[in-house]
């Protein structure tokens, strides 16, 4: 072992294969870099690359995805399963897909005390948006979407929890 500078721009010592430096682990922030691969369609990569430019706030794709990751940590740190919460769930998905709908309304029916109400409008011949107004235990309600979301099929997804018993002096 050696202690260098390459191609991850930070100087520190670990062993190189016979890969060089693909082999390097290095964030320089003390914690250990995986690698790991995505499948996407080429359309979505392409999209996301020309949004990656037009930011120009990231040096990479790999640091993209970081960002992405980080945030989802941190949105999933606001949760409050002990709260009351009130929002909204949009969905937008492809009701072609297998038997999504049936299984859209299955679990919607294992939550009727924190659906309040639902939109349903048909975008397209395959598509449609859905939104749910949620009101109820924190943890309830994020389990709803979470398994909504989770669903093959379901294409997009946003929980806006938009405020809690305790914000709204109830």
């Amino acid at each position: 072992m050696a202690e260098h500078k390459h191609g991850c721009g930070y100087e520190h010592e670990h062993p190189h294969g016979a890969d060089g430096d693909a082999g390097c682990h290095c964030s320089g922030s003390g914690s250990e870099l995986v690698r790991f691969s995505v499948t996407a369609p080429d359309d979505l990569l392409r999209r996301f690359d020309e949004q990656i430019a037009r930011r120009g706030d990231v040096a990479n794709r790999s640091e993209a995805v970081r960002d992405l990751i980080r945030a989802s940590i941190a949105k999933e740190q606001m949760r409050t399963p002990d709260e009351h919460v009130i929002g909204s769930l949009t969905m937008i998905y492809d009701h072609h897909t297998g038997d999504l709908t049936r299984r859209l309304d299955e679990v919607q029916h294992d939550y009727t005390d924190e659906i309040v109400s639902t939109m349903h409008v048909h975008l397209d011949h395959h598509n449609c948006l859905e939104i749910l107004a949620l009101k109820g235990r924190g943890e309830r309600v994020y389990e709803l979407a979470d398994r909504l979301l989770g669903l093959r099929g379901v294409k997009h997804g946003e929980l806006t929890c938009a405020a809690t018993r305790q914000s709204l002096g109830l």
